[in-house]
């Protein structure tokens, strides 16, 4: 009975652990995070920034994604990394498909505040990593929280997409 007794224990501890591995390379989650080539990345941090709230003049309005938080961190790589911005007077539930200011890398490093190197995936000022199509789907937008998903056609035909639903950090001036 003993050892029935252990052995069970020994089962119970090794089904229940599960892996810590924060690793974003071959991640099938597809929540909050960036998905490209069948490979789905991290994405966990939102910001947010419109670089003109003091009146109704339309201004480039930011959507930034990371898998760390790019106020308080600093890493010198594994960092993934979305940015795209398009012209607004305020962010608000619709779709938007005038992007035309993106990047998008894996792997990259951040220090020092700025985002360094990685590979790329998407990128508006680099041939052949230029979108032909552009979308994004703002679908609900409270004061501190935001769901919304994209997706870019890459000229090579590849879809990167990507969705976030949870909180954000306003970062506008």
């Amino acid at each position: 009975m003993r050892k029935f007794t252990i052995l069970l224990f020994c089962a119970l501890i090794a089904f229940s652990c599960s892996s810590d591995d924060d690793n974003n390379e071959g991640n099938n989650n597809t929540n909050n995070a960036l998905t490209f080539n069948g490979t789905s990345f991290n994405v966990s941090n939102v910001f947010l920034n419109d670089e003109n709230t003091t009146d109704n003049n339309p201004s480039d309005i930011a959507i930034i994604m990371s898998n760390i938080n790019l106020l308080t961190e600093s890493q010198p790589n594994g960092v993934n990394y979305v940015y795209f911005d398009f012209p607004g007077v305020e962010l608000q539930t619709g779709t938007i498909t005038n992007i035309s200011d993106y990047t998008i890398l894996e792997n990259a490093s951040f220090v020092d505040s700025e985002i360094d190197s990685g590979n790329t995936i998407l990128d508006d000022a680099e041939n052949g990593f230029m979108a032909t199509n552009t979308i994004l789907n703002i679908n609900s937008l409270s004061p501190s929280q935001i769901d919304f998903n994209f997706s870019f056609t890459r000229e090579d035909g590849e879809i990167i997409t990507g969705n976030y639903s949870g909180n954000y950090t306003d970062i506008s001036q």
